[in-house]
């Protein structure tokens, strides 16, 4: 997926790529990876790539997979806050996401792996099916924003179940929007939960 530009500078060959590409300067992500500096001649060669080659590779990714287990397959990609999104509708949501989202975790688990190896720089993605993981987000931080109003009122501690590490991150988040309280991740694993604490200014 990523491309290659060769120039006698690496300023030129950033310049030949944003426009082959149509992209700005920002859009880009790049590294060199030739780079030769002769008395008589001179060349850098850069290999590099934009968000929509991310968005679609990651769609034919889940795509082949879901494809080859017999779904029949439509998604939707996007940027957005410095985060891939890829939103699938099959024709058996449910398969997909698993008892509290266990399958979808896991696609979304290799899915960044597989981009990530590709283009070789850490990149945040998301995967969702038929908007599951963000109504669920909606949930969490609805019982957040509940259990808070409940320490801030009472003083007393509460320690949630155990959830997976984005839901509390959207926990996490809530919480921190708060006046007098503070939230903690303990445990290990599938065990890890959260506290929320009272404290004092």
């Amino acid at each position: 997926m990523k491309k290659t530009f060769e120039a006698k500078t690496e300023e030129e060959a950033v310049d030949l790529a944003c426009l082959d590409l149509g992209i700005t300067l920002e859009e880009l992500h790049y590294k060199v990876i030739e780079e030769k500096k002769g008395l008589f001649s001179k060349k850098t060669v850069i290999e590099c790539f934009d968000n929509q080659m991310v968005e679609e590779y990651m769609s034919a990714y889940i795509r082949r997979i879901l494809e080859d287990m017999g779904f029949t397959v439509e998604t939707a990609t996007f940027f957005q806050d410095q985060r891939y999104y890829c939103n699938i509708d099959t024709d058996n949501n449910s398969i997909l996401i698993g008892k509290g989202g266990v399958i979808l975790r896991t696609l979304n688990f290799v899915t960044k792996h597989a981009v990530q190896t590709e283009f070789g720089e850490r990149l945040e993605i998301s995967v969702d099916i038929n908007g599951y993981k963000e109504e669920r987000f909606k949930k969490v931080a609805a019982l957040g924003k509940r259990l808070g109003k409940q320490v801030q009122r009472t003083h007393v501690d509460v320690k949630l179940d155990p959830m997976p590490a984005d839901e509390r991150k959207v926990l996490h988040s809530t919480i921190a929007q708060m006046d007098h309280l503070r939230t903690e991740s303990q445990g290990e694993g599938k065990d890890r939960f959260i506290t929320i604490y009272y404290v004092e200014d």
